[in-house]
Order: C-alpha cells, then structure tokens, then sequence
C-alpha cells in the first residue's frame, strides 16, 4: 500500500501557482478522478438509478402503458448508461449496470432485455459513422485508418472492439 503512495506521488507532477489540486472534477456531466477511474461517476449514475426507478413506479401507477414506460425508461436510464459509456469499461462496473438493465426489464419498464454490451457497441458505431462524414470535427483523424464495408478496422480507438 505504501508502494503505491510513493509512486504515485513520484508521477505527480509539480504544483502550479494558484492553481487547487482536486482528487476529481466534473466537466460535462462527466466526473474524473485523478488516478484515471470512472468509479466516482458509475456509483453517480448508479445512485440515480434507485430514484429513476422510483419515478418509472409512480408512472406506471399512474397508469402510463408499456410502451410509453419503455420510451421514457430510454429516456431517463438508458441515455444517461449510455452517455461517456466508454470509460465503464471494467468488470465490476459492467456487472452493476448490467443489473440495473436486467432489473429494467425484469419490472416491465422496457418492452425487451438490454445489454450494456449493445448499449456501447451502438454508441461506438454511431460515432465512428458520424466521423466518417467529412464535416465532422473529428474526421480528420480517420484519414490514417481504412474501412471495409460495414466491418470496423478502426481497432485502435474503437470502444466496440474493446467490449468484445
């Protein structure tokens, strides 16, 4: 444990004038930690997932169908899983969101089971055919990378291929 201390301290660069040095920061609804971990952010969405699903409850009993609790269940937990989905990317963390997808489903709030697997390659997929097209901010950085047909070879910074 005290290994750890001293080499992270040893990385950590030297402080600015004036500047806070924070142990995490949230930028576009995002939190970051200083050593590089989603775990303050997943247990941030995950904490909401008890009050969503509260308010799914309260819908139905208000007599909402399950067409329209699945659209807002979209809504309110599935956009917000799938929003910076790509750095969950650890086991635990998929596990816990995949539990609360499974317990979507399992209450009738969504018409069919989702996986956070599908959630993350659709994401990743509808970026990547976004960057394609040439006004894109990103596009510029596809210039080194092919593409054949419907197959992703863009491995390097495809979240998709890191699911698998």
């Amino acid at each position: 444990m005290s290994v750890t201390a001293r080499a992270r301290l040893h990385y950590m660069p030297l402080p600015i004038e004036d500047t806070e040095r924070v142990v995490s920061a949230k930028l576009l609804g995002v939190s970051f930690q200083d050593n590089f971990k989603m775990g303050m952010h997943v247990n941030f969405v995950l904490s909401q997932r008890n009050q969503r699903l509260y308010l799914l409850k309260l819908l139905r009993c208000q007599g909402l169908s399950t067409a329209q609790l699945d659209q807002v269940s979209q809504v309110l937990t599935v956009s917000r899983l799938r929003y910076a989905s790509s750095g969950f990317l650890t086991a635990n963390s998929i596990n816990r969101i995949q539990s609360t997808l499974k317990r979507l489903y399992r209450f009738g709030y969504t018409a069919q089971p989702i996986s956070f697997n599908d959630i993350v390659k659709s994401g990743s997929v509808d970026l990547f055919h976004s960057m394609r097209k040439s006004n894109h901010c990103l596009h510029e950085l596809l210039s080194s990378y092919t593409q054949r047909s419907d197959m992703c070879t863009w491995t390097r910074f495809c979240v998709t291929c890191m699911v698998q």
